[in-house]
């Protein structure tokens, strides 16, 4: 399969919408035909080679791989609607990256602007840096957020973390925003770092790991629940303890299961270490 790889030449005036730019869309094409794909530059039509040095190469790699060099911050929707292949961020990218993809991979080595997953479907989103606001939440009019797939963050997350999301896994190994985990319908989303104001906020079904709360009281919207879930937190640790780091430890707690939102009738659950 093909490697392209597309080099920032300089940063550009206003921002890009780089959706088209996928792997499958682009492993058909020659050197030439990928400089005169067209871009919108504000109003104005663009090639990609007025921003982008195009490289390609064959590797023995299975699938198409796009990978981006450069400052890419004003570059929005780098693999949105993904459904194959990889992209690999050599630094920091802009709003809606991996927006609404369901397969293949998209790593960021750098941080990403907001609204990073919202309505992701499937495949696997790594972000090496931060993440802004609305991260694995929904576009702005619509009702599902997060719908599958894994996201990873490696840095700290803005607010409204998960709002609405409906199933996959969203990890944060810093901190996060006010509202995290808003309006949770279900999924798992483990933070290993503080948390601001409101978390679980609304949140209806689905799983919040919070590894940095060791004393978390009972609220008016959260109600701890003494049941056995053993063999449930047996499977979730050992699924979490694979991405490393501060979840690799979670395995050996003594987890406290706070229930709610009660507020929406909500039978969502919040784990805290009990220890």
């Amino acid at each position: 399969m093909k490697r392209i790889t597309l080099r920032v030449k300089t940063a550009p005036a206003l921002r890009i919408d780089a959706r088209s730019l996928l792997p499958a869309a682009l492993a058909s094409l020659s050197d030439s035909e990928v400089a005169r794909l067209p871009l919108w530059h504000g109003t104005e039509r663009i090639a990609l080679a007025d921003l982008f040095d195009v490289r390609m190469q064959t590797t023995p790699d299975a699938e198409a791989c796009i990978a981006f060099e450069g400052d890419l911050r004003r570059f929005d929707r780098v693999g949105c609607a993904l459904d194959g292949g990889a992209i690999v961020v050599e630094g920091d990218v802009g709003d809606l990256a991996g927006a609404q993809m369901s397969a293949g991979t998209l790593a960021v080595r750098g941080s990403s602007g907001a609204f990073a997953a919202c309505e992701m479907a499937g495949g696997r989103i790594e972000i090496g840096g931060n993440t802004g606001d609305f991260a694995g939440a929904a576009l702005p009019g619509s009702m599902d957020g997060m719908r599958g797939g894994t996201l990873i963050v490696r840095g700290h997350a803005g607010e409204r973390f998960g709002d609405r999301m409906r199933r996959g896994t969203a990890l944060v190994f810093g901190n996060a925003g006010a509202f995290a985990a808003s309006r949770m319908v279900a999924g798992t989303i483990g933070i290993a770092g503080s948390v601001g104001e409101h978390p679980a906020y609304g949140m209806r079904r689905g799983s919040l790991i919070l590894l940095n709360l060791r004393h978390v009281a009972a609220t008016n919207r959260f109600v701890e629940i003494h049941a056995e879930v053993s063999v449930f937190w047996r499977l979730v640790a050992r699924s979490l303890s694979k991405e490393g780091g501060a979840f690799a430890e979670i395995g050996g707690w003594s987890p406290r299961r706070l229930v709610g939102d009660v507020s929406v009738d909500g039978r969502g659950e919040v784990f805290v270490d009990a220890m």
